[in-house]
């Protein structure tokens, strides 16, 4: 079977060529999630030509290109001409700068390029971490869009599934019991062994033999890159803590209490002073993705603070990756799974299942928190996610990795919220039902995470 990658990026792409092409473009987003990918195949579809400068791999040739005044566009792309041995046309020919953070001057070139006629789009994985040692000023006049991991969506999109993806999305409106449930939820359990690197989707889509093997030896060169990454002696941060940080994500989501993150789970008597700069260093490199604790019920939310204190939750960028990070057979995983029947503890399932839905709502943008009831309520437990409507409405979401739905502490936030709705998401088919008082629950199969976000609030 053939595998056809499409991106949902592909729209934000289409509506900057259609209303904004004056202004660069640079697509970020975290390492080996396939932007060079997408942006080449955007180029091929809509130019007539396009030249490819990549800064990893070219640099010695590239940087003559910009050894000259960042201001001076026309030399700029005669350079490139010259560079590439190619006649390029302003309104009809691409200029794509691949890993553009790892020249200074062609980034900063781009505030010039805004308004001149050319149409430039640069890619650019570890955005966060490249600029904290910047010289020049980030650049004015260009639009920036994110790109996430594959999400179960686009990863159906890559099966030939998109009819069923639409219907997900149906159901999801009307709720109304699914006939597919069951296989759909057959490839949610893949999904969550594969994740969302193209690389590793392409291994599992080709469907040749051993291909949880060959998806196993993708994931395992996507952890070397990210651990070579954090490593880097010239990121500047300690690249032992940062592994150790990195490591200790899974676990840290294993536990059936709170699964908020502790720095004396990282190093025996870590510290936040210690450990705080290599963890924004892994955030700001996209290889994790912060959830912030709120005790508001109410928006706007604002995340909980305290000195010296740890209230968030962390995860990985890629669902695979961490399935990998366990160490357990994947044939066993999916076998159980498929004959209904469980594998490893239910915290370990919890965990796989809270992290898929994490990276659902990451690759919609879309601002999280996690919940607690304040200490004045006399009660304890955890949400797992709040989000807030463009409304000022918050809506809660309980994630169950199975069929049992029992979720005390929602019924608690329910009783106290004037949230319009509450999101439940677990192995069980769409459903409506409503709590004691009333008021609606929306009872969603996990693999139908990508469809919650419409109105709420972004991440800036």
């Amino acid at each position: 079977m053939e595998t056809i990658m499409r991106r949902r990026i592909e729209g934000s792409l289409d509506q900057w060529l259609c209303s904004e092409p004056d202004h660069p473009l640079i697509v970020k987003g975290v390492r080996r999630c396939g932007k060079t990918t997408v942006i080449e195949e955007f180029c091929r579809r809509n130019f007539q030509s396009y030249v490819k400068l990549d800064f990893q791999t070219e640099t010695g040739r590239i940087e003559s290109v910009f050894d000259r005044p960042t201001d001076d566009v026309d030399g700029i792309v005669r350079a490139i001409e010259e560079l590439k041995h190619t006649k390029l046309d302003r309104e009809s020919s691409a200029i794509f700068l691949d890993e553009v953070q790892l020249n200074e001057r062609a980034l900063n070139s781009l505030r010039f390029f805004s308004g001149s006629g050319w149409r430039v789009i640069a890619s650019g994985s570890l955005f966060g971490v490249a600029l904290r040692q910047r010289r020049l000023p980030f650049p004015s006049g260009v639009r920036q869009i994110q790109m996430h991991p594959m999400d179960f969506e686009e990863w159906l999109w890559a099966m030939g599934e998109g009819r069923r993806a639409d219907e997900i999305r149906s159901h999801a409106q009307g709720l109304e019991p699914y006939v597919a449930h069951d296989e759909t939820l057959a490839l949610y359990h893949r999904y969550l062994v594969v994740g969302g690197m193209p690389r590793a989707v392409c291994a599992w889509v080709d469907g040749q033999a051993n291909s949880l093997a060959r998806v196993a030896v993708e994931q395992a060169e996507v952890n070397a890159t990210y651990t070579a990454d954090m490593t880097n002696p010239d990121y500047n941060i300690s690249g032992i803590s940062a592994k150790r940080i990195w490591d200790s994500i899974g676990a840290q989501l294993l536990r059936s209490s709170t699964k908020k993150f502790k720095y004396a789970e990282v190093i025996r008597g870590g510290r936040r002073a210690r450990l705080m700069e290599p963890l924004v260093w892994l955030e700001a490199a996209g290889f994790v993705d912060r959830c912030n604790l709120t005790e508001d019920i109410a928006a706007p939310l604002a995340e909980y603070d305290e000195e010296e204190g740890s209230f968030f939750k962390v995860y990985l960028a890629d669902t695979g990756i961490m399935f990998r990070k366990f160490d357990l057979s994947a044939e066993r995983f999916l076998a159980a799974a498929d004959a209904g029947e469980a594998f490893g503890s239910s915290d370990f399932r919890g965990a796989l299942a809270e992290n898929f839905v994490a990276q659902a709502l990451k690759a919609r943008d879309l601002r999280k928190f996690y919940w607690r009831p304040p200490s004045s309520w006399g009660t304890r437990g955890e949400l797992d996610f709040l989000l807030q409507t463009d409304q000022a409405q918050v809506i809660p979401i309980e994630v169950k990795s199975a069929r049992n739905v029992r979720a005390k502490t929602l019924s608690t936030f329910m009783q106290r919220a004037a949230s319009p709705y509450a999101i439940i998401l677990s192995e069980n088919d769409f459903a409506l039902s409503h709590d004691a008082g009333g008021q609606e629950i929306r009872h969603l199969p996990l693999y139908a995470a990508f469809c919650i976000g419409d109105g709420c609030a972004r991440e800036s």
